[in-house]
Parts: structure tokens; C-alpha cells; sequence
């Protein structure tokens, strides 16, 4: 035991002192909580849009454009519309409105057409037709004119018809043990993508760290002064329990830096209702943080163990990037069916990835992150998971003792099989 924590001592020392440790540790945080407060910082683009409406349209329909770009730009943040109305027919006006947005004096123009009202379409031609949010707004206030024209044809009026059409909203809560627990969709849906995408991202770093330490001692030929003086499977378990302590450590740091540096800023944005359920939905219990800790750990056992008996089998980075392909490939599932999961997290698919050792970490996180699992399916997930963790370690150990003093062509699965049976 004592070479263990020799070994995990210096893998632990030397991570943390590095500049790419504290780099990353704390430039993190600043980039997460960067993107939520950038657009608060930044505001909206306050520009002045400028635009023609060539109006051949019946009477009052321009009006009602015009007055609803007004309307959609009630937000001072949101850049204003002015407008000049041209009543002539484009064909006679065409060139020269082209000519006016080409030399930038306008943003675009828009032609209402004598038939906007039984045909419903309207004509946008700008310089820039990618910026959807000005599509959007001619498209909104187009849409308001000739709903109101029409409307007045048939004697009622659009604040009535608007007023019986009005949405429905929906109220959203979770149903737990403990009663109902408030939280959008959306929100939820943060959760789970957090929580997936962070535990896929510290297994395979750190999981990737373990390979490229073996495979450095080894072509240095460090490990064969190191293995003469301890057992090769303490050297690998030293490693993988070193480097775990660093990751966790992160992940401790950027949770507590987060979670103060986004309610702070999250109570004084107060209008961004989606921002704060995502926030309190951030709040984990006590025993979904335990599992989801339960999950992490296990699976970064899991593919560490891989990750270093990869290292120990191959002589140089191009090999391993090779085999490292394969072992990533069971990580990557679950996100490619995130969707599905976050949408049923009860259901066949989530259930199986759930209890399948290799996808379990990045699956359960994503359903532990949307609804309480059955603790049966919990139990069973976590005791395959045990089994196949030590079952690997078991291998990897074997391929790491023979594999960590072996140089010179890549062996091939046939002799790894030798080198289990070997070793």
C-alpha cells in the first residue's frame, strides 16, 4: 500500500503544480460563467435598420407594417426600423433601390404587392438575408398587417380574435418522493447536458492522461528502473487513484466557482426566468451528487484501466491513438442518444445504456439529471459496474506487467491474449 501512495503522491504533486492544471482549473469558470454574462454585457445590436416598403398593396396595409416593426422593437435593447414608404410599382423603383443598398444608404426593402392579402406574400431583399431576427420582424409585422386587413373585411377586430386565441401556458414540475419540484423543460434539459457532457469530458481527459504517463515512462524506459523496485500492478493502481484525486479536485473547484459566480450574476438577471430554473435546478440533492460521484469514479476507474493497459501495449502515440479509438466509442453513445434519454430517461434505451458498465457513467448522468431511477436499476448498474471495473483492472494489470517492459513492433490482439494468460 505504501508504494501505491508513493506513486499516487507524485502523480498527484505533478498535475497540480503544472500550468496546465491551474490554466485550466480556473480559466474554466471564466469561460463558463463569460458566455452567460457576455450577451447581458454586450446588450443588443442598437443599430438603426433601414428600409423601403414599396407599397402596391390595398389600403392600410402598409400602415400596419409599418406600425408593427414600431411594435416589435419596444425593447430598447433591440435596434429600431426606419421606414420610408415608397408607393409606386417596383418595377419602376427596383434598380434604384438596388443601387441604394449596394452603396449601404439602406438595409434592405420591402415590396408589398397588390395581392398581399388573398396571396399572403411579401418580397425582402437586403444586403445580409442570414440575419434571421430582421427576416423574422418583416416577416412578424407582415403577417399582423394582413391578418388585420383581413379581419376588418369580416367586420371583427384583431384584438378580439387575439384575446380568444390567446396560448395557454404550461407549468412545468417534477414529481418526486418529496413532493413537486418546479423546473422547465429546458432547464431540465441543462441539467442533463452538463452533467453528461462533464463526465464524459473528465474521463476521457484524465482517462487520456493515464495512457500518455505509461506510455511516456515507457518509451523514456523510466518504468524499468521504477518496476525494479515495486510490483508493476501498485505502479498502475499509484497512477489511476492520482490521477482521479486531480479530477476530482477540478471538478470541485469549477463546481464551487460556477455555482457562486452564476447566482450571483443569476440574481441580478432576474428576467431570464430559463437561466434561473437551470440554476436552482443546479442544485442537486445530496444523494443524486453522491451517485452521480459514484458513477464518475467508477467509470473513470473503468477507462483509466483501459487507457493504461493501451498505453503499456504500444510504443508511440500514433499506435495508441489507434486503440484509443475503440475505447472511447462506448462513451460517445450516450451522447449521441442524448435527446431519447433526457426524453425518456425511464425507457428501454436509457434503461439499457444504464446498466451497460461502459455507457452507465454518461447515461445515468444524463437520466440522474431528469428524473429519480428506480433504486433497483440504480443497485444493479452500480454492482455491474463494480464487477467489470475489478475484471478489467484484472486485465489491464496483466497487459500493464508484461506490456510496460516490452519495446519494438505493436502486438496484436492474439498476443495480448498470450500476455493475459502470461502474466
Amino acid at each position: 500500500m505504501s508504494e501505491v501512495l508513493i506513486v499516487l503522491r507524485r502523480e498527484f504533486l505533478e498535475r497540480v503544480r503544472s500550468k496546465s492544471f491551474l490554466l485550466g482549473t480556473f480559466l474554466f469558470p471564466v469561460f463558463i460563467i463569460g458566455i452567460y454574462t457576455l450577451p447581458f454585457l454586450i446588450g443588443g445590436d442598437k443599430s438603426e435598420r433601414r428600409l423601403v416598403v414599396v407599397d402596391e398593396a390595398p389600403a392600410g396595409v402598409a400602415e400596419q407594417f409599418v406600425a408593427g416593426l414600431a411594435a416589435e422593437r419596444t425593447d430598447a435593447e433591440l435596434p429600431k426600423y426606419r421606414v420610408e414608404v415608397v408607393r409606386q410599382p417596383l418595377e419602376q423603383v427596383r434598380e434604384g433601390l438596388g443601387t441604394r443598398v449596394r452603396e449601404k444608404e439602406l438595409d434592405g426593402y420591402v415590396h408589398l404587392p397588390a395581392d398581399v392579402v388573398t396571396g399572403g406574400k411579401v418580397s425582402y431583399r437586403a444586403r445580409n438575408v442570414a440575419n434571421f431576427e430582421a427576416v423574422d420582424d418583416v416577416e412578424d409585422a407582415a403577417t399582423q398587417a394582413v391578418r388585420e386587413v383581413r379581419l376588418r373585411g369580416a367586420g371583427l377586430q384583431i384584438s378580439q380574435v387575439a384575446a380568444l386565441l390567446k396560448p395557454v401556458e404550461v407549468s412545468t414540475a417534477r414529481i418526486t418522493g418529496t413532493g413537486e419540484e418546479g423546473g422547465s423543460a429546458f432547464a431540465t434539459f441543462i441539467v442533463a447536458y452538463v452533467a453528461a457532457l462533464l463526465t464524459y469530458m473528465m474521463i476521457l481527459l484524465y482517462g487520456m492522461n493515464v495512457m500518455r504517463s505509461v506510455l511516456e515512462e515507457k518509451t523514456n524506459r523510466i518504468a524499468e528502473v521504477i518496476v525494479s523496485s515495486m510490483r508493476a500492478s501498485h505502479l498502475m493502481m499509484g497512477k489511476i487513484i492520482g490521477v482521479a484525486s486531480v479530477a476530482l479536485l477540478q471538478v470541485t473547484i469549477w463546481a464551487v466557482l460556477v455555482g457562486v459566480g452564476l447566482s450571483v450574476l443569476g440574481g441580478r438577471s432576474e428576467q431570464n426566468g430559463a437561466m434561473q430554473q437551470a440554476l436552482a435546478a443546479l442544485k442537486l440533492k445530496p444523494g443524486v451528487g453522491l451517485l452521480l460521484l459514484a458513477f464518475f469514479i467508477l467509470g473513470f476507474f473503468l477507462y483509466a484501466a483501459l487507457f493504461a493497459a493501451v498505453g503499456a501495449a504500444v510504443n508511440s502515440e500514433q499506435e495508441a491513438q489507434q486503440f484509443q479509438t475503440w475505447v472511447m466509442l462506448p462513451l460517445i453513445v450516450p451522447l449521441v442518444f442524448l435527446m431519447k434519454i433526457a426524453a425518456d430517461p425511464l425507457g428501454q434505451t436509457a434503461t439499457i445504456l444504464g446498466m451497460i458498465p461502459f455507457t452507465a457513467p454518461v447515461s445515468n448522468a444524463i437520466r440522474l439529471g431528469t428524473v429519480e431511477i428506480p433504486p433497483l436499476q440504480l443497485v444493479g448498474s452500480l454492482g455491474l459496474m463494480v464487477l467489470t471495473t475489478a475484471f478489467v483492472a484484472w486485465a489491464a494489470g496483466k497487459i500493464y506487467r508484461v506490456g510496460i517492459l516490452s519495446t519494438g513492433k505493436k502486438p496484436s490482439f492474439k498476443e495480448l491474449g498470450r500476455w493475459l494468460r502470461a502474466a
